[in-house]
Formats: C-alpha cells, structure tokens, sequence
C-alpha cells in the first residue's frame, strides 16, 4: 500500500500542478460527455453538458497533445529526467487516445 502510495506521489511530483489540472479537466470531460444524439440545451445548467463541454472537448484534447510534443522536446534536451518526461508523454497521449476514442460516438453522431 505504501509503495502504491510512493508511486501516486511519485507520478504527481512528475506531472506538475498545470499537468494535474489538465488531466483533471480530461477527466471531467470523460465523465460528463452527453450521449449521442442529444439535442442541445440553449438555458439552464442542462447546457454545460449539451453545449460548453462539446465544444471544450477539442480544446482539451489539442492541449494535451501539445504538452505531449513539449514533453518529447523536454525529454530530448534533457536526458537526466528522461523517466519523467516519458512518463509525461505516455500519460498525455493515453488520455488524448482516451478522449478520442469516448467522444466518437458523440462527434459521429452530431457530423454524420
């Protein structure tokens, strides 16, 4: 249990609090994405869902592929932190695959 924790306290010294936030507003979007199809909501907090989450979901998803590339320039220029900085990446495009892969069906359905 401790080394799980080490390793978690490990992982987010490495990441960064910027990194932190990003991949918690992955997260977010992972979890809130509406179902396809679903007719957008003009008022009301119905259209979080429906219209900015749709719409940040690219933005998210550009960002972390951009961090991706930043750290594969980092992990190029500085061969000390290599470990980190691949571990920066793989976690970056795992959840830019992740995004990608949940929001389909919904992007599919609203660009047929």
């Amino acid at each position: 249990m401790t080394s799980l924790m080490s390793g978690l306290r490990q992982l987010m010294k490495w990441l960064g609090p910027l990194r932190l936030m990003l991949l918690l507003g992955a997260l977010a979007l992972l979890v809130l994405r509406p179902a396809p199809a679903t007719p957008p909501v003009h008022a009301g907090w119905d259209m979080i869902p429906t219209l900015i989450l749709p719409a940040l979901m690219p933005l998210v998803f550009m960002v972390l592929l951009l961090d991706a590339i930043m750290g594969a320039v980092l992990l190029s220029s500085r061969p000390g932190e290599r470990r980190r900085y691949q571990t920066v990446v793989g976690v970056d495009l795992a959840m830019t695959l992740l995004l990608g892969l949940w929001w389909w069906p919904y992007f599919g359905a609203v660009f047929p």
